[in-house]
């Protein structure tokens, strides 16, 4: 149950499947992984178009995956298989409550830190269906 931590190269993509379709958006950065009390946690930054920087961690366990984002938009979405959760989207101009429905998750670790995450889930707006959405996550060894 020691502490493992390293610098790794993580790609994160994901793709929303709106009415008329989505556009892939890719982020690839340099973030830090531990493992801790049998959880894989992911740190890393995020730059938006305006400058503006968030600081995400996401969080790995074996039932749940929750993704907390803080910065000029704030969140805590938490993703368990064939469940649905409440949340709130926080940003400048107010909140928004949104229901997280996750129907599937696939995590593959690969060794030495490198792993694989995808996840499979609806987006929900005050309880109005938006999107279906898929996101991956791959951390790769420097």
């Amino acid at each position: 149950t020691g502490v493992q931590t390293c610098a790794l190269p993580i790609y994160v993509s994901g793709v929303q499947h709106e009415v008329e379709g989505g556009e892939p958006v890719v982020l690839v950065t340099s973030g830090t992984y531990y493992y801790k009390n049998d959880k894989h946690f992911l740190l890393y930054e995020e730059i938006d178009d305006d400058g503006m920087v968030s600081k995400n961690v996401i969080k790995i366990g074996a039932n749940e995956v929750s993704v907390i984002r803080k910065g000029i938009s704030s969140s805590h979405m938490v993703f368990e298989e064939g469940k649905e959760n409440l949340t709130y989207y926080d940003t400048p101009y107010g909140s928004m409550l949104m229901g997280i429905t996750t129907s599937r998750i696939t995590f593959c670790e690969k060794g030495s830190g490198c792993m694989e995450l995808e996840i499979d889930y609806a987006l929900s707006v005050d309880g109005n269906h938006m999107s279906d959405s898929n996101i991956q996550i791959v951390v790769t060894a420097k």
